[in-house]
């Protein structure tokens, strides 16, 4: 990707975005995937001559057969633009437009650029200068993307952290799921169904307000379990809450989607591939398969934004998965897909809500054969830890139920259940979204309609410890440095890890792959929690890090760790320093880091 040495280049990114059981080993025949889209990450820029640029262009689906895209400027003596590789540099003061198009012409995204200043001569790309003052150093361009790298939506979808999940229909009322192979003796029927499911109310308000009062910025709803029962009026099913055999037929998903609406969380969906209904009418795959995609379709469409969709693994089935996924993607092409492996986000592994000390948001779905009907090997072992340098680009995502039966997750209402405390919540926020995952807490409304009081009193436990922990970041105010800024550059200096702004950053030259930060801090500071955070748009890149701290003028080591990923929380003893070092050790490409964090919980006992 070069336009000439003095020119960074501009990357076309591409990247894929539970009581799970594996089961068949069907494997779908690969087919041709058409594209659906193109976007830019920026719509405007603002240059001065001289200055190089980057954008990501993102084409959608994310696993389209054919991604390639071209690049063109309407104002080539203004920004001069490779086709072929879209690296790009601004030459002279004036306005152009630059813009992507998909390789069969079909879609098309640009940014507009305002150039401001006197135009320039080619630099000396070994040592690049500012034109108007030589001694300072210009904008060498940002660092390339590396590996595959995250969705628009997958992006979003990490940032967001916090997840609540909704286990609710007949189950909540019979005690039995379809994960039974009967109901208390008695066959699956729809019928039997039906006459199980009696909600009087259900405020399904306060389910999402409990959330969004919580730091909860998305909701995921079984639409429908293992059982078959649907809770909305499914087109392709009369096993659902608008059958006239049924006592109440509030259409559940709407009145999610409603008080999503309101309350400004995001809406995800669970449809179980498994179904007992089908399996009592013995249809065929085929002729399942065929009704499950519109049964996607009408949920995608009529609920709409839908940003996540989960299909769970147990008895999941042989459907042309590629096929499934592409109803999803041509409703909402930044829709993030949960399955076994994805493609948009992977079960962790178990059902513990808890990932690897060591995380990548990349594994090899391809390699491994992964399908949400396929787990081969030790899964939780590779699934929990992801794989370096992975085919796609597909985060962990921690799933655990608030309740247990014993030692297992009760993931409908039980009253008799036993619940977990804030301080356990708190462990397992650490071990998810501490090591780079997404953490997902089922809270299952109770027979009476809302989530019960327990609950709702230990989420909030849980926000008010978390509170005591994050409310203040140690950091304030403090100065960082680094000898291994890229091209000796501002933009890309230690600063950037301490502005609070998501899309600046921290970057070295892109042979560097080591490197120090210090953190000189605003007086001494108690702290035993440190966080880190790594610009995931560019994809991830550090393989270990170490994390010294200053006291009475000696430097010791305080902490190791090996990925870090969208964030990384360190846990350790509690030292009062007045500086930190943070050490890259290695990474697979230049490091570029975007976040800084310390902390000091004295309220968890962990």
């Amino acid at each position: 990707m070069r336009i000439n040495t003095t020119i960074a280049s501009l990357a076309v990114v591409v990247s894929m975005g539970c009581t799970c059981t594996p089961q068949a080993k069907h494997e779908p025949a690969e087919q041709r995937i058409a594209v659906t889209g193109v976007s830019l990450t920026r719509s405007e820029m603002q240059l001065a001559p001289g200055d190089n640029f980057k954008l990501v262009a993102r084409v959608s689906p994310a696993n389209a057969t054919d991604p390639s895209v071209r690049w063109s400027s309407d104002q080539p003596e203004i920004v001069a633009i490779d086709a072929e590789s879209g690296e790009a540099r601004a030459l002279a003061q004036g306005d152009a437009s630059v813009t992507v198009t998909t390789t069969d012409g079909s879609f098309t995204a640009s940014c507009s650029v305002k150039v401001s200043g006197a135009s320039v001569k080619p630099v000396d790309p070994e040592k690049p200068v500012n034109p108007e003052n030589p001694g300072t150093p210009s904008d060498p361009g940002a660092p390339s993307a590396y590996g595959v790298i995250p969705t628009e939506g997958q992006v979003a979808w990490q940032r967001q952290e916090l997840l609540m999940f909704y286990h609710y229909g007949q189950a909540t009322f019979s005690g039995w799921d379809g994960e039974n192979p009967n109901c208390n003796g008695k066959p699956w029927s729809e019928s039997l169904l039906l006459a199980n499911y009696k909600p009087v109310t259900i405020d399904a308000d306060q389910w999402v307000k409990v959330a969004a009062d919580n730091g909860f910025k998305e909701v995921i709803l079984t639409a429908k379990h293992h059982d078959g029962f649907c809770l909305w009026d499914n087109p392709e099913s009369t096993t659902d809450v608008a059958n006239a055999g049924c006592s109440n037929h509030t259409d559940v998903v709407q009145a999610v989607r409603n008080a999503c609406n309101k309350y400004g969380v995001k809406l995800g969906i669970y449809l179980s591939p498994w179904d007992r209904m089908i399996e009592a009418k013995r249809l065929s795959t085929s002729a399942y398969e065929a009704q499950y995609k519109k049964a996607i379709t009408d949920l995608m469409t009529k609920y709409a934004p839908v940003v996540e969709f989960w299909f769970d693994g147990n008895h999941a089935g042989d459907f042309n998965w590629a096929s499934v996924n592409q109803v999803v993607f041509d409703a909402n092409p930044q829709c993030v897909i949960f399955s076994n492996g994805g493609p948009g986000c992977r079960w962790v592994g178990n059902e513990n809500g808890d990932a690897g000390t060591t995380n990548w948001n990349t594994i090899n779905i391809k390699g491994r054969g992964l399908s949400p009907s396929n787990l081969p090997g030790n899964y939780e072992s590779y699934l929990s830890q992801g794989d370096e340098n992975g085919d796609t680009w597909c985060p962990a995502e921690c799933d655990f139920s608030i309740q247990q039966i014993g030692d297992h997750n009760g993931w409908f209402y039980g009253a008799g259940d036993s619940r977990k405390t804030a301080k356990q919540l708190m462990k397992l926020y650490y071990e998810s979204v501490g090591r780079g995952g997404v953490f997902l807490m089922n809270v299952p409304p109770s027979d009476a309609g809302v989530i019960d009081t327990k609950e709702k009193k230990i989420i909030e436990e849980f926000t008010a410890m978390r509170s005591a922990v994050f409310g203040s970041n140690l950091a304030a105010g403090a100065t960082a440095t680094s000898a291994s800024v890229r091209g000796g550059y501002s933009g890309y200096a230690a600063s950037n890890i301490l502005d609070g702004n998501y899309d600046t950053y921290f970057a070295t030259d892109n042979n560097v792959t080591t490197a120090e930060i210090e953190i000189a801090l605003d007086g001494a500071k108690t702290f035993n929690r440190v966080m880190l955070q790594e610009y995931i748009p560019l994809g991830q890149r550090v393989k270990s890090f170490t994390v010294q701290v200053k006291k009475n003028g000696s430097w010791s080591t305080w902490g190791r760790g090996t990925t870090i990923g969208h964030k990384r929380i360190l846990l350790g003893s509690s030292v009062t320093a007045d500086a930190v070092k943070i050490r890259i050790e290695s990474a697979l490409a230049c490091p570029v880091i975007n976040g800084f964090g310390l902390y000091n919980d004295t309220v968890s006992g962990l």
